[in-house]
């Protein structure tokens, strides 16, 4: 039995491995779209500007200068209020899959550690008393452990998701 010990670490490993390649693929293509936004928003930003600049260095009107600003600013403002709504989109469309993958893999962790600890408890190396008695408290308390970790970490992640919430909730109150 002491056999498949180094098999279910592995097992426990490897999961752990997954929860976290997991995590970073489900939270990237929110980042690819972020990025996306601002080159975007960069692109549009620039042609913008060299419009409303030539149209301010062609001008010799102060009067057409200030309804111009006027403008501006209020475009300005515009293109802000829907940058920060796309940023709000892609924020909870991400945290939405972050959630339901941390779920999944940290209860796959929590899983794959819970059944090494439970056959190291149960398999002990010598089989005498206080040791014994050592050893299988010791993986009883690991086993506790990682079911403690994993109600931590959905109390985080649950945590997390309404920080975001909140926080989109500010942008489009603002928007």
């Amino acid at each position: 039995m002491i056999a498949q010990v180094p098999e279910q670490f592995v097992a426990a490993q490897k999961a752990g491995v997954d929860a976290l390649f997991g995590f970073l693929n489900a939270a990237y293509p929110g980042v690819e779209k972020l990025v996306d936004l601002n080159v975007q928003a960069a692109k549009a930003s620039l042609a913008e500007n060299h419009v409303v600049l030539s149209e301010a260095v062609s001008t010799n009107d102060p009067q057409a200068l200030l309804e111009l600003q006027r403008r501006q600013t209020a475009l300005v403002n515009e293109k802000a209020q829907a940058y920060w709504r796309h940023v709000n989109e892609i924020v909870t469309e991400t945290r939405s899959e972050l959630l339901a993958q941390s779920q999944k893999q940290v209860s796959a962790y929590v899983r794959e550690s819970q059944a090494l600890a439970d056959n190291l408890g149960k398999n002990t190396p010598m089989q005498s008393g206080t040791f014994a008695a050592f050893w299988s408290k010791s993986f009883e308390a690991m086993r506790d452990a990682g079911a403690a970790f994993q109600q931590q970490a959905m109390g985080a992640a649950q945590e997390a998701v309404e920080v975001v919430d909140r926080a989109g909730k500010v942008v489009t109150a603002r928007a």
